[in-house]
């Protein structure tokens, strides 16, 4: 039975990420997700649940490697039959928000594509209406989607949780402590350096500022000039290269570089089947912002690219995805990164560059500390009732710009992504210590750092970023290292 659902649940992941990647790249106009739900619904059925849970009984305690990998194939059994409560709901939701139109500059835009418009609009006031009317469309499915979290919350009682915070296997007190203290500790540092970023970039002061100004800030382009369409393939290619590997020889991993209509602007991995099959989907453009995903979907391509084919497919995908977020974060932070910056783009005068992306890194922290904690009151079932008011509090006092409270539960995710931003970026932040203090302040130019991480992306997914740290010697996570590089390239 368990070979039989391993083989399973690998097919399942592969068909997923194919459909979606023919969908984010544009090759196809929509995704049939429900065909592939259906036709693995086998895999988290009640009755498998308990068939593996008998097969965990019959492993030794001391075999604990493979009682790990029956508990994670229990865990996506477990997450597959909650969801599938919901998926009804999920589609009719995706669906009209994919139906849903703006009228904008006398054309009627689709709703997708109002977050890029922000991104693109210098006019604050032009921003302001532009969000007001992607709210009244947010607004429109708040119902949709308090429904769906209660059917969530509900099944996973159901099935024998506390709450559906206790689905996922994380201290949840000593996350958001440590939030609390992201939050406390970077406060003063990161209020003084917002004011200038803000003004300057987006032309709005601190007190004016919502959250309707930071698409645009984000975006953050007046250094783009240095980041061109024509090098980005190149600088991947360079990367690599100088970490003692050759890009062109991976026949296992193909970039998809290709303009075509419909195609998703940032760049992304789809591991369609680990490591035999990764795709990594780039458009050429220019713009920091361009580097920024490339790096980031680079790191995951890699270390998809680079796992061992020996691991059981629970170990090669579906694990920690604090993981893979770290091995983004380890690549796209080379942006903050003067020497780096000199040696690949010529880029010397870098300085303010640095600072205020840093500032807006700063700003992405403080973002997700504070969606962890309501997160966390909210799969708790804490707030049954100033949902609203309890997400524009906590973000605008975590941002510094004012949020209302109309995104309040489109933005939770029902995966905990912020809990997995943060302990990765605890972890990320360590690790870049250790690749300085072992390969040199060029690591990322050093062959010996590069066999390094391969050998850290041969083990896949089988480790928490917990186990990983432990494993290279970095500790125990903390943020202590996460602020202290943090604010000292905020405040240069």
């Amino acid at each position: 039975m368990l070979s039989d659902y391993r083989q399973r649940f690998g097919e399942y992941h592969s068909e997923f990420h194919r459909e979606d990647f023919l969908f984010r790249s544009g090759r196809q106009t929509s995704r049939d997700l429900a065909h592939i739900h259906s036709e693995f619904s086998d895999l988290s059925r009640l009755s498998v649940v308990e068939e593996l849970r008998a097969q965990l009984s019959e492993v030794s305690e001391y075999r604990k490697t493979e009682r790990t990998a029956i508990q994670r194939l229990i865990a996506f059994a477990l997450k597959g039959n909650l969801f599938a409560r919901a998926r009804e709901l999920s589609s009719e939701i995706e669906n009209y928000e994919a139906a849903a139109k703006i009228d904008w500059n006398g054309e009627r835009i689709a709703f997708n594509q109002s977050e890029k418009l922000l991104a693109g609009e210098p006019d604050r006031q032009r921003r302001r209406e532009l969000h007001r009317r992607r709210a009244d469309i947010i607004k429109a499915v708040q119902d949709l989607l308090a429904e769906r979290f209660n059917k969530l919350h509900a099944g996973a009682a159901e099935l024998g949780f506390e709450n559906f915070s206790a689905m996922r296997e994380l201290d949840f007190g000593k996350l958001t402590n440590s939030a609390e203290k992201i939050l406390e500790k970077t406060e003063s540092h990161y209020v003084s350096a917002l004011v200038p970023v803000l003004l300057r970039e987006a032309n709005v002061s601190i007190d004016e500022a919502t959250a309707a100004d930071l698409p645009y800030l984000q975006r953050y382009a007046r250094f783009d000039a240095f980041f061109t369409s024509e090098q980005l393939l190149w600088i991947y290619r360079e990367l690599f290269s100088n970490l003692g590997f050759s890009t062109y020889d991976q026949s296992n991993l193909e970039i998809d570089s290709a303009a075509r209509p419909g195609k998703q602007r940032q760049a992304f991995c789809s591991p369609i089947r680990v490591p035999d099959e990764i795709k990594l989907s780039l458009n050429l453009t220019s713009g920091q912002r361009s580097y920024s995903e490339m790096l980031r979907a680079a790191g995951q391509a890699q270390a998809a690219a680079w796992t061992s084919r020996n691991l059981p497919p629970e170990f090669q995908i579906g694990g920690d995805a604090g993981v893979v977020e770290a091995w983004a974060m380890l690549f796209e932070n080379l942006l903050l990164d003067e020497s780096w910056l000199t040696c690949t783009f010529g880029f010397v005068e870098n300085a303010e560059f640095r600072r205020s992306l840093a500032v807006l890194r700063t700003m992405k922290l403080r973002q997700q500390s504070a969606k962890l904690i309501y997160e966390t009151e909210f799969h708790s079932e804490k707030l049954s009732s100033g949902a609203g008011q309890r997400y524009s509090e906590l973000m605008t006092d975590a941002v510094r710009v004012q949020f209302d409270g109309a995104e309040c539960l489109r933005e939770v995710s029902d995966d905990f992504r912020p809990a997995d931003y943060l302990r990765a970026a605890t972890f990320e932040a360590q690790m870049r210590d250790y690749l300085k203090t072992k390969f040199g302040s060029r690591w990322w130019a050093s062959a010996k750092a590069g066999e390094m991480l391969i050998d850290l992306w041969n083990t896949g997914q089988q480790y928490s970023v917990e186990e990983l740290a432990a494993m290279i010697g970095l500790g125990e996570l903390g943020t202590e290292c996460l602020l202290t590089n943090l604010l000292a390239k905020a405040t240069v």
